[in-house]
């Protein structure tokens, strides 16, 4: 009996002590309230020193940290031997130009053109769709030779694989040919470069080629904006200027290996993938996308030397980059 007396006694004084807690607890919250104006609290921690007009929520608190820039290392760097007459880098996170040459200068872009071609199909073509077309004698003879015979079927695809790896002119003519014509086609060429806001540039043919009385003609500056919405917005495109070679097969069975005119995929690891241009008028031009300090950059070079200057002119950009910036 008096055990159990015992329990009775001691569970009272438990409930006791557990009430005081409970009272003594709010008391001490209350007290922490009343001095928020020393103490700020951000996400229910307190944070010493903090006012309260600066607690913000967890939105503002998690924003993105801001991109890093590329910083000069010196400021007298030194120019790099070029043969370009124009030319242009820039950073494709932040806009950031690292290097410019004259790049409001006009030149012809030469089979720079065809990335505006196929950029101008891709707008109106689903890829992967695998419509054929039929090669024409009108587009073969659009400096053909590039072993796709006239009557013979390829996929559009493969048409615009022609056109970007191994610079196929019939290839380009006939995707003009078949996406509303020509005249028509390359309306919409000049439409698109408007829209991209390449105000210095105009274009006349699909392909790229000298042309009379006038030829297509393009700036640096204009042509970066071209190479970086491709390789925003047309990931497929630029699958396909990075690949070293290929095989298509036209609807008949009849294979065809293009090799990729990028003489520096697979040589320089910087190099992603790049488009090539040459003509007797233009000399020769390359928009290229690298990675460098594991950023994304275009480079344009116009008007560069012709016997692969333009490859020695994007090599030198690059090192020249890598030499005098750092992120």
């Amino acid at each position: 009996m008096k055990l159990k007396s015992s329990y009775w006694i001691l569970g009272i004084c438990l409930i006791i002590i557990s009430i005081g807690g409970v009272f003594f607890g709010y008391a001490q919250s209350t007290q922490k309230q009343n001095d928020l104006s020393q103490i700020g609290v951000l996400h229910h921690i307190a944070i010493q020193g903090m006012p309260e007009t600066q607690v913000q929520p967890i939105t503002k608190v998690l924003e993105s940290a801001p991109i890093s820039r590329f910083r000069k290392l010196s400021d007298n760097l030194p120019e790099p031997n070029l043969t370009a007459q124009s030319a242009i880098v820039v950073d494709f996170a932040t806009g950031d130009i690292l290097f410019q040459k004259n790049p409001l200068d006009r030149h012809q872009p030469a089979s720079i053109t065809k990335l505006l071609t196929a950029t101008v199909v891709e707008d109106e073509y689903k890829w992967d769709s695998n419509t054929y077309l039929t090669m024409s004698q009108t587009s073969f003879d659009i400096y053909g030779g590039n072993s796709l015979q006239v009557g013979e079927k390829f996929t559009t695809e493969d048409i615009i694989r022609a056109s970007l790896m191994v610079s196929s002119n019939d290839s380009a003519e006939l995707l003009a040919e078949s996406f509303g014509g020509v005249d028509n086609f390359v309306a919409k060429m000049n439409k698109k470069a408007q829209d991209l806001k390449m105000d210095q540039s105009k274009f006349f043919n699909a392909h790229g080629l000298d042309e009379e009385p006038v030829s297509n003609y393009a700036t640096a500056a204009d042509l970066i904006k071209l190479t970086q919405y491709i390789y925003d917005k047309h990931p497929e495109l630029i699958a396909v200027l990075a690949q070293k070679e290929t095989f298509i097969k036209s609807e008949s069975g009849q294979s065809i290996r293009l090799g990729n005119t990028n003489e520096l995929l697979g040589v320089m690891p910087e190099m992603l993938a790049a488009k090539t241009g040459l003509t007797d008028e233009a000399g020769e031009t390359l928009a290229s996308v690298v990675s460098i300090q594991n950023r994304i950059l275009g480079i344009i070079v116009l008007q560069s030397g012709i016997g692969g200057y333009r490859f020695q002119d994007t090599k030198s950009l690059i090192k020249w980059v890598q030499d005098n910036y750092s992120i």
